[in-house]
């Protein structure tokens, strides 16, 4: 009891003070009967556990269509065990919707057509600062948002990657995603930066990657450039391994140019970069054409021609 009380506690701090998340997020009253996905991996998506539908009424909570499909077990209003699964004082269950990491306890969160939540059992001795949208939920959340609301996405680019942003625009289409546009970084717009979902394509150079890199810990990027290589992570925050020439990284944030701050669950910002414009090309090429490879997972690294989930 007293592990699964300071759980508690810790986790409250990041749902709480954090986010400074509501209670719940409401949904107008309907009848509607929708279809969404419930999945269950464990170590930021390196093992998978299972991918589920549940058909429920729209609104109905994501715990309750969790239930549905799945053994469940609450430490007061946490989920702390799934499947036989139960959360300890260094790892336990964090959930996303679409991708993005949910502000609100499960009991509160009222599905939407089409929303995928995804439950991740990690550690999170790091992961506590950030790990707030992933990437393996693609095309999510530009597909269908959060909590019913889907913002506008804009792939911004800077250097000789129009083609690639201009093929990563069509694929989002393809996909049934609305409201994509291609920019040159130079040319964004105040609100683009602020209020879209962002695609970040570039070298670390690019100012608002850069910007990115800065703060990676406080965000919880498990890949940092550093003195021209790529640095990558454990789950405890730990260097773990690093990458030279030609090396791509795909990774996510919320975004944290949002006036409402860097945990508003209404736009992220994914970084499609490299350690120059080769690895860049192999981090577009993998989200274009190898896009079911990242599936579930948290972050990857595009080296060697290997796809390697982080964090490792």
């Amino acid at each position: 009891m007293k592990k699964i009380l300071t759980v508690a506690v810790v986790i409250f701090v990041l749902t709480g003070m954090l986010l400074g998340c509501a209670t719940t997020i409401t949904s107008p009253p309907t009848s509607e009967q929708i279809s969404v996905r419930v999945v269950a991996t464990r170590d930021f998506g390196a093992e998978f556990m299972f991918d589920r539908t549940a058909t429920v009424m729209a609104g109905t909570t994501a715990e309750k269509a969790l239930g549905q499909v799945a053994e469940l077990r609450k430490a007061g209003s946490y989920v702390e065990g799934i499947d036989g699964l139960y959360g300890t004082s260094t790892e336990y269950w964090f959930y996303y919707i679409n991708g993005v990491m949910a502000d609100v306890f499960a009991s509160g969160y009222k599905l939407q057509p089409g929303d995928m939540q995804h439950w991740d059992y990690h550690d999170y001795s790091y992961i506590m600062h950030g790990c707030n949208a992933i990437i393996g939920d693609f095309p999510e959340p530009f597909l269908h948002g959060y909590g019913g609301e889907v913002s506008p996405t804009v792939v911004a680019c800077a250097g000789n990657f129009e083609g690639e942003a201009g093929r990563l625009k069509s694929k989002l289409e393809e996909l049934g995603v609305k409201e994509v546009s291609v920019t040159n970084a130079a040319d964004m717009s105040v609100d683009e930066k602020e209020l879209y979902n962002l695609i970040l394509m570039g070298t670390m150079d690019f100012e608002l990657i850069a910007e990115l890199n800065e703060v990676y810990e406080r965000i919880g990027l498990f890949a940092h450039f550093k003195d021209g290589k790529l640095q990558v992570f454990n789950s405890k925050g730990k260097a773990a391994a690093e990458y030279g020439a030609e090396s791509g990284v795909i990774q996510a944030t919320q975004n944290i140019w949002n006036p409402k701050g860097s945990w508003n669950c209404e736009t992220v910002a994914w970084i499609v970069s490299g350690t120059d414009e080769a690895g860049v090309k192999n981090a577009a090429d993998a989200l274009l054409n190898q896009y079911f490879q990242i599936q579930y997972a948290s972050a990857v690294v595009i080296a060697d021609g290997e796809i390697i989930r982080i964090p490792q």
